[in-house]
């Protein structure tokens, strides 16, 4: 009897049962998902600023007030669709930590070869995720390149001066850690921003010479409180996130997370001695494009964040998994963010 394709349903069966990661700025700041039926991800830039309520006589009729001028925005997201194959071989060796003799049967082996795939696809399409996402908040944009792909840039209107380079004796690097006090210079990038900011994001290179100036060491409150120190971080997390406690109103965070490069090269997603400004929470959006498959189409599949698929291929002799995705993160107000480049 000819073996079948795992149907999709299972396939999401099964990913249901892996262990969920959500990298940092993903669970940061993009903390809501929006699916889309059409291959465009279209999003309202709406220009912010709320006036005062007028004052009127109590029995005047109210005026309807004026709707707020903005403009449709749309993108085609970049699609990502890691494929990899069930090997024959896959299904007649001993897997690791399996009994000498072979304890197990091709069919359980197969099912475990497939479960291990599709975690490793998704962690392949989730660190694209956090790799967009850091992108956007850090830069104001997305630069998206690839093999057959021409490139593309989203670019969320983030102005210049929200995009902080310092130089010469400005660098933190050039500044005596005893006698100077970085307390003005965050002030004053945090005014910069449109909203409330309320956290420091920094790498490792930029909080190990924040931590080192005295003025940094005397006000700095180590005590966990009620706000984002009290994320919940998964096992990774754990060792890629540290909460630091309080700068004054400021929380502040080291992100050492990193991902493999085409190069196969690790590598950090924010970048070397930098600082990112940024409100505890905002309604920015992860947002996915159609599914793109005639297969899930014609099965009623359209909107989804992930479609996993299997098939075989008789010459050579292959079973192929494949998860599809089309992301794209969504920042409605872009100088919410302030990112300073340290030294």
């Amino acid at each position: 009897m000819a073996l079948n394709a795992t149907d999709t349903r299972t396939l999401l069966g099964v990913k249901e049962q892996l262990p969920q990661f959500t990298p940092f700025f993903l669970q940061m700041f993009f903390g809501q998902v929006v699916t889309f039926s059409t291959k465009e991800i279209a999003f309202d830039k709406i220009r912010k600023g709320v006036k005062l309520a007028p004052f009127v006589a109590p029995m005047v009729a109210g005026k309807a007030n004026r709707k707020r001028g903005g403009k449709m925005v749309s993108f085609e997201p970049a699609y990502v669709k890691p494929t990899d194959n069930v090997e024959p071989g896959m299904l007649i060796k001993r897997t690791p930590g399996e009994a000498m003799a072979g304890s197990q049967t091709p069919v359980d082996r197969r099912r475990a070869a497939i479960t291990q795939l599709l975690d490793d696809q998704e962690k392949s399409i989730t660190y694209r995720e956090e790799w967009m996402g850091v992108q956007a908040v850090m830069t104001g944009q997305v630069v998206v390149e690839g093999e057959d792909y021409e490139t593309m840039v989203v670019d969320y209107g983030r102005s210049p001066e929200n995009n902080v380079t310092l130089a010469g004796g400005a660098k933190w690097d050039a500044v005596d850690s005893v006698t100077y006090d970085p307390t003005d210079d965050i002030e004053d990038w945090a005014e910069r921003a449109t909203g409330v900011v309320d956290c420091l994001v920094f790498d490792k290179k930029g909080w190990a010479k924040f931590s080192k100036f005295k003025a940094v060491k005397d006000k700095l409150d180590n005590t966990k409180s009620n706000g984002h120190s009290e994320l919940e971080l998964g096992p990774q997390l754990k060792r890629e996130v540290q909460y630091k406690g309080k700068f004054g109103e400021y929380e502040c965070w080291v992100y050492a997370g990193k991902f493999t490069n085409d190069n196969d090269v690790d590598e950090y997603y924010m970048p070397e001695a930098s600082l990112l400004l940024a409100p505890s929470s905002t309604e920015d959006v992860m947002a996915y494009g159609a599914i793109q498959d005639a297969e899930a189409n014609a099965g009623g599949v359209v909107e989804a964040t992930r479609y996993p698929s299997n098939w075989f291929t008789k010459n050579p002799s292959v079973e192929w998994l494949q998860t599809q995705s089309a992301p794209l993160p969504v920042i409605f107000d872009a100088d919410m963010f302030v990112s300073v480049k340290l030294f």
